[in-house]
């Protein structure tokens, strides 16, 4: 008998990519089809629990009729980048928490200091990077044009560290980048793990809901483009966000793949540039006229539109 055999009886095997277990070793797994992808497990010791029923526990608060609830406190407010609040269905929810997924190095940390600098000019931001250190934040804040007083800026990995940030300066956004960087005391497994994603994630969701306070969350993606983490990890978010682009070309392109509340088939585009990432409006009118309002000097017969989602795009021919 196998090593992988005798220990699959004991803990089985988790999937790095979903979490998914099996209690034998396979090359891939059944839930994902990653290759690979699965692990030894640590054994649970399973101890037979009384059946007991379960205590009614005092309400936070009193069950009201859907007609009285109050939508003053839920309706979206604007983040200043007016093809990202199309695509969230308005702009950023108090509570909500958007999880912004793209390849390394498509511009997510640049979107994003952008939407805290737009952010930051009526009200408090705190941006908590675990993947560079708070000078390199700086220089790019810089460049970009993204520095102001009220835009606060946090190096921490530890999620303890984060909600005393949070504590102190009571911001009214949070952005995290990213959530696979970030470790809670709490939960098992090193930072970027199954069990850490999914407890940061959680933990996260849950201290945005309790506060009101809208949360940005950046996300890494696989090789093979999905969003890195358990499967878990995009149920408990409120909007799933992919930003694909080439990094050799300006051209970004921020796709909604989950929005609880809004459509979520809604596509902007944006240019990075020099001094911040530039939105690109979506085409509307004649169709003499270019992807970013402005009328072409080219005849109309050198270009297609085509659509992605909802969103008119278009195409010059060469």
């Amino acid at each position: 008998m196998t090593g992988r055999t005798r220990t699959a009886r004991s803990g089985g095997y988790r999937c790095t990519e979903c979490g998914h277990q099996t209690a034998q070793w396979v090359g891939r797994c059944p839930g994902c089809q990653a290759w690979g992808s699965l692990e030894e497990a640590a054994p649970v010791a399973a101890a037979p629990r009384p059946r007991q029923r379960v205590a009614a526990g005092a309400p936070s608060a009193p069950a009201r009729r859907i007609a009285d609830v109050a939508l003053d406190s839920a309706r979206a407010r604007p983040t200043g980048v007016s093809e990202l609040d199309r695509v969230l269905g308005g702009g950023l929810v108090p509570g909500a928490v958007v999880l912004l997924a793209g390849e390394p190095g498509v511009g997510k940390s640049t979107l994003l200091l952008e939407v805290a600098a737009q952010v930051s000019q009526r009200g408090r931001v705190l941006y908590v990077t675990g993947e560079e250190s708070a000078g390199q934040v700086r220089l790019r804040a810089e460049r970009t044009g993204a520095v102001h007083d009220e835009l606060y800026l946090a190096a921490e990995s530890d999620l303890g560290a984060i909600v005393a940030h949070i504590d102190e300066l009571r911001p009214d956004l949070l952005i995290v980048d990213s959530v696979q960087t970030m470790s809670n005391a709490d939960a098992d497994g090193a930072p970027g793990g199954v069990t850490q994603t999914r407890a940061v994630t959680v933990a996260l969701t849950a201290l945005a809901k309790e506060r009101a306070l809208p949360v940005l969350l950046v996300g890494h993606v696989t090789k093979d483009g999905g969003i890195a983490g358990p499967r878990v990890l995009e149920h408990v978010v409120d909007v799933v966000l992919a930003f694909e682009g080439d990094k050799h070309s300006t051209l970004r392109m921020v796709r909604g793949v989950k929005n609880r509340f809004g459509p979520a088939d809604e596509v902007a585009a944006s240019r990075c540039a020099t001094p911040a990432s530039s939105a690109c409006p979506t085409p509307r009118g004649s169709s003499s006229r270019g992807s970013a309002g402005h009328r072409c000097r080219a005849p109309p017969s050198r270009w297609s539109w085509t659509a992605a989602g909802r969103c008119p795009l278009s195409c010059r021919r060469s």
